[in-house]
């Protein structure tokens, strides 16, 4: 009964990941412009840019709240600093299954809200379709 429970938990959060990793996927290689939008200064960056920003907050809150097993899977494949596509690893690797449940699960809760919040500002509705070409976003898009 509890191998059911444990595979069933692994299953959702494989696919908790696979979801997070194509939402990732297809706003990392966005452009946003950051300056002032009173001129045409400014620069354009992707998301894709703070991947390791991202893993970087990961990894100091885990060490900040003692979460050594977080610590330890996230330096796993190497210092943070050499790490590329550090957000898309870290969501391969949970889909692959390669942390037990409380690190897939403290992961996956911090990922999803930092994901699901560029989402917001800088893409589609997360309940927009994953899969459509162009139109798909723009009727998509939150108002």
């Amino acid at each position: 009964m509890f191998e059911l429970m444990a595979e069933d938990t692994t299953r959702a959060q494989a696919a908790q990941a696979a979801y997070l990793a194509e939402l990732w996927h297809r706003l990392s290689a966005q452009h946003i412009a950051l300056g002032c939008s009173c001129t045409m200064s400014g620069i354009s960056v992707t998301l894709e840019d703070f991947e390791r920003d991202i893993a970087d907050y990961l990894w100091a809150e885990s060490e900040r709240l003692g979460q050594t097993q977080v610590v330890a899977f996230l330096l796993a494949p190497g210092p943070i600093a050499e790490q590329a596509q550090a957000v898309r690893h870290i969501l391969q690797r949970l889909q692959d299954g390669e942390a037990d449940e409380a690190v897939a699960q403290w992961l996956l809760r911090r990922m999803g809200k930092t994901i699901e919040s560029y989402a917001k500002l800088h893409g589609p509705s997360v309940e927009a379709p994953l899969l459509g070409g162009a139109k798909a976003w723009r009727t998509g898009y939150r108002d």
